[in-house]
């Protein structure tokens, strides 16, 4: 016999009773492990793929404006062939990627092969042209365009930071369908720019301010009787002044010459803010 107390069903005995409870248990057990492993399997598969998106992202937002200063300096000073900048907007960007240019263009181990600085009168740099104006592969041009930040470097990377819906962004740019648009319209915008190749001085302060009044009056397209009258000057010596202003400035034509000096701030009705 089995010892087993009659009247009472084999399987209700305690070592079979525990056998018949814990059998569940233990499986539900191991299947909660499996599951809680497989989903940190698929975390941890989503974190990877996610950092590699990251990665290889073809455009970047910068998120502080700090960030995006620190970034447009590093571009320019990474750049081993050539680099494009427009500086329209915010001074902080101005001097990062001026010193950023002095220091490339300064460097011994390596030579950049081409240079073009775009800005507007507010964000031009006389010190910079003046200290470059004997290096052909730098060249500094004044326009007035829209406020924006721009440095492409190498046709390849670029930073850029302009107005959107949400506020000033700053994005890096690598994907080339991007950037090839940004550097056709940064030609574009460079062929009808004003060139400046050193600081242009018009002589003492007196000659200087004649010079200034004569640029309004060339700009408002005033004849030369009336503002020789304006000026308390003879007709002669009126146009004799405007012919060395035009050479000066390299224009063709009396309006061309107003209009460039209003590029390059050099009007008085400019505010002296925008002349550095």
């Amino acid at each position: 016999m089995s010892g087993v107390p009659s009247g009472v069903p084999e399987s209700s005995s305690g070592s079979s009773r525990r056998e018949v409870d814990l059998v569940p248990v233990e499986a539900a057990d191991e299947f909660e492990r499996e599951l809680l492993e497989v989903s940190a399997l698929l975390a941890s598969t989503v974190d990877r793929r996610r950092n590699q998106l990251h990665r290889d992202s073809m455009v970047d937002v910068i998120d502080t404006h700090e960030d995006a200063v620190e970034t447009a300096a590093r571009l320019v000073t990474d750049a081993a062939k050539q680099v494009d900048v427009v500086l329209a907007a915010e001074p902080a960007y101005s001097e990062a990627v001026h010193g950023a240019l002095t220091a490339l263009l300064s460097g011994t181990g390596r030579r950049t092969s081409r240079v073009r600085l775009l800005c507007t009168p507010s964000t031009l740099d006389w010190r910079f042209v003046s200290a470059h104006a004997a290096e052909p592969r730098v060249r500094t041009r004044v326009a007035r365009i829209p406020a924006l930040v721009a440095v492409i470097a190498d046709d390849e990377h670029a930073l850029v930071c302009a107005a959107s819906v949400s506020g000033r962004r700053a994005s890096v740019v690598r994907a080339p369908g991007v950037i090839q648009p940004l550097v056709a319209l940064f030609d574009g915008v460079w062929r009808n720019a004003v060139e400046v190749s050193d600081r242009i001085e018009f002589g003492d302060k007196t000659r200087a301010d004649i010079a200034q009044q004569i640029l309004e009056r060339l700009r408002a397209g005033v004849t030369d009787e009336v503002a020789a009258r304006e000026l308390a000057m003879s007709v002669r010596t009126y146009r004799r002044y405007v012919a060395e202003i035009m050479a000066l400035l390299g224009a063709n034509s009396r309006f061309q010459a107003g209009v460039r000096a209003a590029e390059l701030g050099l009007l008085i009705s400019q505010s002296a803010g925008e002349r550095r």
